[in-house]
C-alpha cells in the first residue's frame, strides 16, 4: 500500500502503557502511527516498536496542556501524513487525593490532561478528518467517571467529563461522517496504576469478577474494534472493558455458590 493511501491513527499519551499498546495494535494492521507524547525517550520507543512491525510512524513531541505544543504537534502531522483518520484521546494522569488536600497544581494537571488536554486535541484533529468527510475518535473514561470514589473527586469529574463530552462530540461530528467513542476500563496493569496492583491486589480483585486485571493489549483491542468498520453504526457510546467490576456487590459469593477456591489470603472480600 502506498503511503498516501495508508490510514493515519494519532494516539496521545502513546509513550507506554494503553497507548503504546494501541500504536502497536493498528500498526500491525498497516496503519501510519502519529505517537503523540510529552516523553520524547518513550515516544521515540513506541514509534520504533511500531515501525518493527511495517508502520511508518512518527514520534511527534507535545504536552497537551500546552494549547500551542497541541497546535504545533497537529500542524506537523498534518504536513507529514495528510490525513487522520482515527484519533485517540488516551493522555491521561491519575492523582488521588481529597477535595479538601488536593493541591492547586494537582487540580490543574487532572483539568489541564484529562479535560482540556483532550478538547484542544480533539479541536486540532477534527478539520483534519472533516477533509476526508470520516473517520474515528475515541477517548478515555475509566470506572471512576461513573462509580466515584473517596479521594478520586477531581480525577473522576474529568473521567465523568469525558463520558458527556463523547457523547456530544458523537452529534456535533456525525454530519462529517465522524464517529465518537470511547473505552471505560477499570484497573488496568500499566505504570500509572502499577502500584495499587502490587501493594493490595485482593481487595481489587474481590470487586472482579472475572479475577484478574486488565491488560493495556485488551483495551487496545477494543479501540481497533471501535475505530474499526465493524462498528460503524456505533456512535456516542461509552464501552467497559473492566473484568466486571461492580457489576454485583459481592462477585467472590458466585465462586462459593459454584464451589470454586480461591486464596482466602489473596482475596479479602
Amino acid at each position: 500500500m502506498a503511503d498516501k493511501d495508508r490510514k493515519v491513527i494519532v494516539v496521545t499519551g502513546a509513550g507506554q502503557g494503553i497507548g503504546r499498546a494501541i500504536c502497536l495494535q493498528f500498526a500491525a494492521r498497516d496503519f501510519a502511527v502519529a505517537v503523540v507524547e510529552k516523553n520524547t525517550v518513550t515516544g521515540q520507543e513506541t514509534a520504533e516498536l511500531a515501525r518493527l512491525q511495517g508502520s511508518n510512524a512518527r514520534a511527534f513531541s507535545c504536552d497537551v496542556t500546552d494549547r500551542d505544543s497541541v497546535r504545533k504537534a497537529f500542524h506537523e502531522i498534518d504536513e507529514a501524513f495528510g490525513r487522520i483518520d482515527v484519533m485517540v484521546n488516551n493522555a491521561g494522569v491519575f492523582i488521588r487525593a481529597t477535595l479538601e488536600h488536593s493541591t492547586d497544581e494537582e487540580i490543574d494537571l487532572l483539568l489541564g490532561v484529562n479535560l482540556k488536554g483532550l478538547l484542544d486535541c480533539t479541536r486540532a484533529a477534527v478539520p483534519i478528518m472533516k477533509r476526508r468527510r470520516g473517520g474515528s475518535i475515541v477517548n478515555a473514561c475509566s470506572i471512576l467517571g461513573a462509580f466515584p470514589d473517596v479521594g478520586l473527586g477531581v480525577y473522576g469529574a474529568t473521567k465523568s467529563a469525558v463520558g458527556l463530552l463523547t457523547r456530544v462530540m458523537a452529534g456535533e461530528f456525525a454530519p462529517y461522517g465522524i464517529r465518537v467513542n470511547a473505552y471505560q476500563p477499570a484497573v488496568t496493569d500499566t505504570p500509572m496504576v502499577h502500584h495499587i496492583i502490587v501493594e493490595r491486589p485482593g481487595p481489587k480483585l474481590a470487586q472482579i469478577p472475572l479475577r484478574r486485571f486488565g491488560e493495556p493489549s485488551q483495551i487496545a483491542k477494543l479501540v481497533w474494534f471501535l475505530a474499526s468498520e465493524e462498528a460503524n453504526y456505533i456512535t456516542g457510546q461509552i464501552v467497559p472493558c473492566d473484568g466486571g467490576i461492580w457489576a454485583v456487590q459481592r462477585p467472590m459469593k458466585a465462586y462459593d455458590e459454584a464451589g470454586v477456591k480461591y486464596d482466602p489470603d489473596l482475596v479479602s472480600v
